[in-house]
């Protein structure tokens, strides 16, 4: 059976496995929390049960989604699992009560008991800490080679610390350590960077495997790219650890150690189906943002109106897809005049920002000072909120732009970008995306490119659902803005 076949298997069983315990545990926990309270289950509470059930379903499925944790990986870092799952039931407790006072939902289809309530809390909590995070993995570790799974060979390049401290984190997960087949290839390498990494994929070649996990403390985000890249068109998947990424503050946190960070480029190409389905998505989800938000776009629109003088929207050429350029609206947040001036500032930031001066040094400083006194009133806050993206909407409703997806750049902007880092415009723009979500406006220009690349290379459904979710608090909270 292929690496990919049997990647692509495991991940799919090991959610599988983990979306029906879920299930189990939380219909559980309500289920043993209404014994208690009522001593049985008559009809009308299983009325109850079923649709407060599937209202924690849903809510537990998408905050896991967000949190990551139907992947394979987090049986490594049980403890973290644990961590997340606590906060995550919590959350959903507390968000449930709330929707409870404010919509006033009907007992006879929902639980209005605070005892029901907080037993099933600690009862969920429970369950969740002993069957999903202990049980499930040692079972699932037993159950996958009966399936018929096999052994995936992994090869490892890096010294004896990283052979040591790897070999320790996979054998922490029941899973890995009967899956995974560590063969460890020694140096010596190549001492030039490039030649090096050439030297890693040489070698997964040659050994007929089609899985590599590199440790190299002396890379840059562009020599990480170019491999990760070049494994996925010749059908190689990637681990690559390394002290970089932990400035980006993105990585995966399952397989990351406190020295080195893990990133993980396993994540198939997304097939027409679900481009399709995503497709759909972006369809549904305008429609409901611009049906859910037109009061709001209103008043935006009147008060840009009312506060001063000129057009409603700033209209902007920007580069999409295949390079292609749109027009791209955003509220307009400045005094109208001088844009011919403000254009060259921005262009002369954004070439230092290019250059290695970090977003929030003086480059950057020294531009939002100069535009400070253009920003009108209204402009500040919306600025600040993200409402002045709001119009992009539309731009998603036609197809020109996704809900999530790198940030459509400016064309002047394109001067500055390397050969991997042109790998941005394979897919559509987004509204939001991993800059947006992770990076905002604090990181260095070649980061900031990288969370891109690493958007296009693990692009899928559930990764968009995961930016979507986690940019509602981003906004909501102004983190960032500018």
């Amino acid at each position: 059976m292929a690496r990919k076949d049997r990647g692509t298997r495991l991940d799919a069983l090991f959610r599988s496995a983990a979306l029906l315990t879920d299930l189990v545990i939380t219909y559980g926990a309500l289920a043993l929390a209404m014994v208690v309270r009522f001593d049985g289950l008559s009809l009308s509470n299983v009325r109850v049960l079923v649709v407060t059930g599937a209202l924690y379903t849903i809510l537990l499925f998408l905050l896991s989604e967000m949190e990551g944790l139907y992947y394979t990986r987090t049986s490594v870092n049980r403890s973290m699992h644990g961590y997340r799952a606590i906060r995550i039931i919590l959350t959903i407790t507390i968000i449930y009560m709330a929707i409870m006072f404010v919509f006033q939902l009907p007992s006879s289809h929902f639980v209005h008991s605070r005892i029901v309530i907080v037993v099933s809390f600690f009862i969920w909590i429970a369950l969740y800490v002993v069957v999903r995070v202990l049980l499930l993995p040692h079972l699932l570790g037993w159950v996958l080679p009966v399936l018929g799974l096999g052994k995936i060979r992994l090869l490892l390049f890096g010294d004896d610390e990283h052979h040591r401290r790897i070999t320790s984190l996979l054998s922490s997960s029941p899973i890995y350590r009967r899956i995974i087949n560590l063969e460890f290839v020694p140096g010596p390498y190549p001492e030039d960077v490039s030649e090096r990494m050439d030297h890693f994929y040489s070698v997964t070649r040659e050994s007929g495997t089609p899985d590599l996990c590199v440790a190299d403390d002396e890379v840059d985000f562009g020599d990480v790219a170019r491999l990760a890249w070049k494994c996925r068109d010749n059908g190689l998947y990637l681990c690559f650890y390394s002290p970089i990424f932990l400035e980006l503050k993105y990585y995966d946190p399952w397989l990351s150690m406190t020295e080195r960070a893990a990133k993980v480029f396993f994540t198939p190409r997304m097939t027409r189906a679900a481009e399709a389905l995503w497709r759909v998505v972006d369809v549904v989800g305008s429609l409901f943002l611009l049906v859910l938000l037109s009061p709001l776009l209103l008043v935006v629109t009147l008060l840009i109106k009312l506060g001063s003088r000129g057009p409603v929207l700033f209209l902007q050429e920007r580069v999409g897809k295949a390079r292609e350029r749109f027009t791209f609206p955003k509220f307009r947040s400045m005094k109208s005049g001088n844009e011919e001036e403000h254009v060259e500032a921005h262009r002369e930031y954004f070439r230092k920002y290019a250059n290695g001066v970090a977003a929030d040094e003086n480059a950057e400083e020294g531009y939002k000072l100069r535009n400070r006194k253009r920003v009108t009133n209204v402009g500040r806050i919306i600025r600040k909120t993200s409402i002045d993206e709001f119009p992009q909407i539309f731009l998603v409703l036609t197809g020109r732009m996704s809900l999530a997806g790198p940030r459509p750049c400016i064309p002047y902007e394109l001067e500055h970008y390397e050969d991997w880092q042109m790998l941005r415009f394979r897919v559509k723009p987004g509204l939001t995306g991993i800059w947006q979500v992770y990076g905002r406006s604090r990181l260095p220009f070649e980061a900031a490119q990288f969370m891109d690349f690493c958007y296009v290379m693990n692009r899928s459904v559930g990764q968009n659902v995961r930016l979507i979710l986690q940019t509602v608090p981003v906004v909501l909270l102004g983190k960032g803005g500018v």
